[in-house]
């Protein structure tokens, strides 16, 4: 198949698929398997994205798996159940909703912050909040890509925001004196622009069991899928 072909595909059921569409375009994916009733990707060689409209067609898809990769992202139930059966070890699946901004223009910003780019002398901060456990040169890359941004408010950090390495919004957090004022609007919208501004479509995921920030998502202008994707890995008992 041609990418023409692919994306055609994946357009089918743009809302569920828009992480492997942005993918492909933002050209950040590797195409390991293309056929009419399957494709499957690997994002930044760590992890694999695969649809299937049957369990056979993600069975044959995923025989071209790296045998490095244990992480997997799957589009529907078919491509979930052939995972669970191609790879006994994995024993859990995360259900997230999908997102995506339809529009092309800028979105007014709130003023109720200011947005920066988060400055990377706060790294600890950043790492602190949201992920003590995470490798800070991972975030540092991050932030010296201009990746993440940061809300001020009253001369203080007062929530950020980000691209996660696969390219989703996320790693949204607003710090506890500064809740309830609009601050993680103000930020989705932000990132939302900052999207926009490099020629992308915002998007990102939402676990099925947040229902508000379904509801925020929604309020913002995201199209949220009906179904859900499933990311898939070995979890330790």
């Amino acid at each position: 198949m041609t990418e023409q072909e692919i994306l055609a595909y994946l357009e089918q059921d743009k809302t569920l698929r828009i992480d492997m569409i942005e993918a492909i375009r933002r050209g950040g994916a590797k195409i390991l398997y293309a056929e009419p009733d399957a494709v499957l990707l690997t994002k930044m060689d760590r992890f694999c994205l695969v649809v299937s409209d049957t369990v056979e067609a993600g069975l044959k898809a995923l025989e071209t798996v790296p045998a490095d990769i244990h992480l997997f992202v799957a589009h529907n139930e078919a491509s979930r159940d052939a995972v669970f059966h191609t790879f006994p070890f994995i024993n859990h699946a995360s259900a997230c909703w999908q997102a995506y901004y339809p529009g092309r223009e800028p979105i007014p910003l709130p003023q109720v912050c200011e947005i920066r780019p988060f400055p990377k002398e706060e790294l600890q901060l950043l790492l602190s909040v949201y992920d003590p456990e995470g490798d800070p040169e991972r975030y540092r890359e991050r932030i010296e890509k201009g990746d993440v941004l940061a809300a001020y408010r009253d001369g203080e950090i007062a929530g950020f925001i980000g691209f996660h390495g696969d390219g989703s919004g996320g790693m949204l957090e607003v710090l506890p004196k500064f809740r309830r004022l609009g601050i993680g609007s103000a930020l989705e919208i932000a990132l939302h622009n900052l999207a926009l501004s490099r020629g992308w479509t915002p998007y990102g995921q939402i676990y099925t069991t947040n229902d508000a920030s379904r509801k925020l998502q929604e309020s913002l202008g995201m199209v949220v899928s009906d179904g859900a994707i499933y990311w898939m890995y070995e979890e330790s008992v």
